[in-house]
């Protein structure tokens, strides 16, 4: 069975699936009706990017970094006035990772910062999620939805 493309209406993520539908009969989003689906949308379309392939070429990873760098803008306001320190301190490290980690600059630890920046960003939206009393975020839980063979470099930093 051919695999669908769109970009989603409810969470905005371009999404691959097997187009199942809800009750209603509309396409179903996986985030629907999750805390923060916005902000976890928006990390997995980045965590599940071309970029991370190995095939993926400087255009890939260039797009990917001003993914990041929207993501990181996002986080910030939702992130807003709230007391939470801790993170704050990882939205502080995903923007100096996110800053050095910019493309344009020639320097061959673009992705590992570009990846330091998604993971911090990645703690900030648990934090976001632990302070409602929710459990962590499990990008692996929305793979399906999802062009993914594999992630590289998962564990390799």
């Amino acid at each position: 069975m051919p695999l669908s493309r769109m970009t989603c209406p409810t969470c905005g993520a371009e999404l691959t699936y097997h187009s199942p539908k809800n009750a209603a009969g509309k396409r179903a989003c996986p985030y629907e009706g999750l805390a923060y689906a916005d902000l976890r949308a928006g990390h997995d379309q980045i965590y599940f990017g071309k970029w991370r392939k190995m095939d993926a070429g400087p255009p890939d990873v260039l797009r990917a970094y001003n993914q990041i760098g929207r993501h990181l803008s996002a986080i910030g306001r939702a992130l807003g006035d709230k007391d939470l320190p801790a993170a704050r301190h990882d939205l502080a490290k995903a923007h100096e990772a996110y800053l050095l980690g910019d493309p344009r600059q020639d320097t061959r630890d673009t992705l590992r910062f570009m990846d330091h920046a998604l993971s911090y960003m990645h703690r900030v939206i648990d934090d976001l999620l632990h302070e409602m009393g929710l459990p962590p975020h499990t990008p692996m839980d929305f793979a399906e939805w999802y062009d993914v063979a594999e992630v590289p470099f998962r564990d390799e930093w």
